[in-house]
């Protein structure tokens, strides 16, 4: 696998970016974690975000110029959180005692500090913390400068003395009355490792504005000296940024390694603000807001974080996992531990259908990263195979000769087109196979030939890859032998797999067939019905399948109710990349969760979204279904076929076609012995993924070996079988001629002989 790749992957993944608010902030104050703090009144804490980032707090707070709220989201949507407000009630309800001043170990480096504003106080105290012997030139009689200029009202002098006070109490030392003028410089340089030039004034240096390195390089500067504005916010942000400079430069270490976005600056990350509700500022009614207020105001705050895939995959949901995370656990399982075990069930219940990509601002597609990791197990012998063993063993049966078909239409020795129905459509319902291939041999007469098998996208979700290789060519191979004709398919998993791969295919769906050559009356249904309309994920890039399809259902007189993810957005249903195999129970709570969407009866083009819907008992309908049932309630209500139904069905299909061809099949051996199994067996069968055949095979060699156990309580009898890598385990009891089945199970694994 290229883990190259897939770094560059996780790279695309907003979530972990910041909000606007943060990203624009100089000083990178976390507003959202401190939001989330008081939201739920926890405001000592918020106060320990605030004061991570935020030097001088009880300063700042009253005079930062909160570049931060004309970026936020929620300015169009009720008008920006008050977080100005806001920190002054952080400090006000949540600030601690002032902590003791410690002494801090020394590295034997000295920085001076020229000018004690704020853009030198901050430069000060991050040196100090970092055990450099810091000295500040002043110019005044004390400590602040332009801070001593705001309003009394808004920045009382108390508040500045007791933020001054630790430096005055701390290790800096501290020279009033000292002007230092540029020609002073360098005998400052002489006589200190570094120095930085935090005066109200601009300097005549020329200035690195990455790095706040100025052309002398002993020498930093920041504050006014730098900037044209007089942004108090920033002039603190370029203290602490030259402070790490200075830092950097005197450890000898790179001065612009991993500062990206180090300063002021717009973020990657997007929103999607359509589903968020206006919610108006909260007006306080004193000079500041209560607690009371400020938890409300709080709560207006959207929190930002991208998380447009999470909301979307319930695969996503379920492991509580975000694409960044997912990446590098996948990472992990590929470089580290090699795939064993570790997070393998979570990375085949993904259902690989895209809509990750599809609401990613980013186009993060999941699902081929997925892919990928499939494809790198099973070429390492990672992959469970239990994971997937039933739905290639499936695949392969419909690729068998038993189920297999390719013929020319009757009185044709050569095919304009050639009708694959897929193996889906085959095992649910054999007749509507019929009923398409004899509508559309009344509406062409230049031969309609038909081709009877699976198009191998098993192989594909299951990371087989030489499976699918083998399959593909193989139908190349008789199309081939058809003469290229035009395939009419009515599987649209069969249409995405064709378009992906064997491109040079022309394939057409059979809802654009009629859509060229008029729908199917069906003279049974007359009255007209308003669905809910699911489109396959297979579909979720096949805009002639979603029109066409649309406009049948509208033509035969029913209305549609478009759901929330329809289209391009649409979801899977839950079979999608063998998720239904891999892990079966949170499939089915997909499916319920789907299909609670609407209240309405469902309508889809894909026979497996029909079943499984029907599965789970939702009133759901095929558009076949629209076309040539007899009765729709009776359609809708109906189960899907079980799983060794859905093999009798294919065979079904096979000699349903050979006979409109003029040709026949041997009826397939029904079974020999008199099996009998109530509904719940039934259902545990079908959970457990054993057929009706194998539950035969075992009991028939149990009987003719008479290996098998018996229970002396109450005489049923417990025999095994193993058939190719699944050991089957059947517990039953012989009565007259019958033999009733009271449990079934089965162990997949493979057994490596060395």
């Amino acid at each position: 696998m290229d883990l190259q790749k897939l770094l560059d992957n996780e790279r695309l993944c907003i979530t972990e970016q910041p909000s606007a608010c943060t990203a624009k902030c100089p000083l990178h104050v976390d507003v959202n974690g401190m939001m989330r703090e008081v939201t739920q009144g926890s405001f000592s804490k918020a106060y320990k975000i605030l004061t991570k980032k935020l030097p001088f707090p009880k300063v700042l707070c009253r005079i930062c110029d909160h570049v931060c709220e004309n970026v936020c989201i929620r300015k169009d949507l009720g008008g920006s959180i008050s977080i100005q407000e806001l920190e002054k009630a952080v400090i006000k309800y949540g600030a601690a005692k002032p902590p003791r001043v410690l002494s801090i170990p020394k590295n034997g480096k000295k920085v001076a500090v020229v000018g004690g504003g704020i853009s030198g106080l901050t430069a000060a105290v991050d040196l100090d913390r970092k055990g450099y012997s810091v000295t500040i030139f002043e110019k005044e009689n004390k400590l602040g400068g332009r801070l001593w200029n705001f309003p009394k009202e808004i920045l009382p002098d108390d508040i500045i003395n007791e933020e001054i006070q630790p430096i005055l109490k701390g290790s800096i030392q501290i020279k009033f009355n000292s002007e230092i003028k540029s020609g002073d410089l360098d005998s400052l340089c002489s006589e200190f490792d570094a120095v930085y030039v935090g005066i109200g004034e601009k300097i005549h240096e020329k200035i690195d504005m990455d790095t706040f390195q100025t052309e002398k390089e002993k020498i930093f500067a920041g504050g006014r000296a730098v900037y044209d504005n007089d942004s108090i916010i920033f002039s603190a942000s370029s203290g602490r940024r030259a402070a790490n400079s200075i830092d950097r430069y005197v450890q000898k270490k790179s001065l612009t390694a991993v500062r990206e976005n180090e300063g002021s600056y717009d973020t990657p990350l997007k929103l999607n603000t359509d589903d968020i509700p206006v919610v108006n500022k909260i007006q306080n009614q004193g000079n500041e807001l209560s607690e009371k207020e400020a938890i409300e105001e709080a709560s207006r705050c959207i929190k930002c974080q991208c998380v447009e895939c999470y909301k979307a995959c319930s695969h996503l949901r379920k492991y509580e996992i975000m694409p960044k995370i997912y990446i590098r656990k996948i990472k992990h399982n590929e470089e580290i531990i090699m795939g064993d075990h570790y997070a393998n069930q979570m990375i085949n219940s993904c259902t690989m259908c895209g809509l990750c990509k599809e609401v990613c601002p980013s186009g993060l597609d999941m699902g081929k990263i997925i892919l990928d990791t499939r494809k790198s197990m099973v070429e390492r012998s990672k992959m469970p195979p239990s994971a997937h063993d039933f739905a290639i063993k499936d695949m392969e049966f419909s690729n068998s000769d038993k189920c297999v078909l390719l013929k020319h239409q009757k009185g044709f020795n050569k095919s304009r087109y050639l009708f694959f129905p897929g193996c889906q459509l085959s095992a649910s319902n054999p007749e509507y196979v019929e009923d398409i291939y004899k509508y559309i041999i009344s509406k062409t007469n230049e031969g309609t030939g038909v081709m009877l098998g699976c198009c191998g996208a098993p192989a594909e979700w299951a990371g087989r890859e030489e499976l699918l290789d083998k399959t593909l060519q193989n139908i190349k191979d008789k199309w081939h032998k058809m003469g290229e004709p035009t395939l009419i398919l009515a599987c649209i998993s069969c249409w995405r797999n064709f378009e992906k791969y064997l491109p040079e295919m022309k394939c057409i769906s059979i809802w654009e067939f009629m859509e060229e050559h008029g729908i199917p009356k069906n003279e049974n249904v007359t009255d007209k019905r308003i669905f809910a309309l699911h489109d396959a994920c297979s579909a979720r890039y096949n805009k002639d399948a979603q029109d066409t399809t649309r406009k049948i259902i509208k033509d035969l007189g029913h209305e549609i109710e478009e759901l929330k993810y329809s289209k391009e957005k649409t979801k899977c249903c839950g079979y999608g990349g063998l998720a239904y195999f891999a892990n079966k129970e949170y499939t089915n709570e997909d499916i319920k969760a789907r299909t609670e969407e609407s209240s309405r009866d469902f309508v889809v083009y894909c026979a497996m979204c029909r079943d499984l819907f029907a599965s789970q008992g939702k009133r759901t309908l095929h558009i076949l279904d629209l076309l040539f049932s007899e009765n729709l309630d009776e359609a809708m209500n109906k189960k899907g076929p079980r799983i060794w139904e859905r093999r009798i069905n294919r065979l079904n299909t096979k000699k349903r076609i050979l006979k409109l061809l003029g040709d026949k099949m041997e009826d397939e051996k029904k079974l020999k012995l008199n099996i009998k199994l109530s509904e719940e067996i039934k259902d545990t069968l079908e959970d457990r993924w054993i057929l009706l055949q194998d539950i035969e095979r075992i009991i028939e060699n149990a009987e003719k070996t008479n290996e098998k156990f018996i229970n002396p309580e109450n005489g049923h009898f417990l025999a095994r079988k193993r058939l190719d890598n699944v050991t089957y385990w059947t517990e039953y009891e012989k009565i007259n001629e019958s033999y009733i089945v009271h449990n079934a199970y089965s162990h997949r694994m493979e057994v490596v002989e060395e």
